[in-house]
């Protein structure tokens, strides 16, 4: 009778000591509060600001499934015809950046509901010399599906 009780109390022991912590929420890194909305039509508007050619300005950037489709100038809403990559970028390419420029110096500050990277500064030291480049992105406005639902 006593090895029943007390493979019981393991067994209860064991159970509660699994249960997680309501008391402590999850805390999420940027990256992963971003893809936890799994987004992937946006429009974001961005400001690329560097001593090189096409910065400078606030675009709208449409992304339909994580690609820039179209690029909008907003000072006066006209469409770039081409845009060159680099010059805009996803969130997800936010992020790459931030993960696989080691050597680089880097100063970020996220959107506290979203995760996205609103201000990406690369090598600050060098402004406005060659070589640093400042990413300013905001007002993310989500693009929903004809079925009302965005997580394709």
């Amino acid at each position: 009778m006593r090895r029943k009780y007390f493979f019981l109390g393991c067994l209860i022991a064991l159970f509660m000591s699994c249960k997680e912590n309501p008391s402590q929420p999850v805390q999420l890194t940027p990256y992963e509060r971003w893809h936890s909305f799994h987004l992937h039509n946006y429009t974001i508007d961005q400001v690329r600001m560097c001593f090189c050619p096409g910065a400078g300005g606030t675009v709208r950037v449409t992304i339909r499934s994580d690609t820039i489709a179209l690029v909008m100038r907003l000072f006066d809403t006209t469409y770039v015809p081409s845009p060159i990559p680099q010059y805009y970028l996803t969130v997800d390419s936010l992020f790459s950046i931030i993960r696989t420029r080691p050597g680089d110096s880097i100063v970020v500050t996220y959107n506290e509901t979203y995760g996205y990277p609103e201000k990406l500064d690369i090598n600050p030291q060098q402004h406005p010399v060659d070589g640093g480049v400042l990413f300013e992105t905001s007002n993310l406005q989500i693009l929903f599906n004809w079925d009302g639902n965005d997580k394709s």
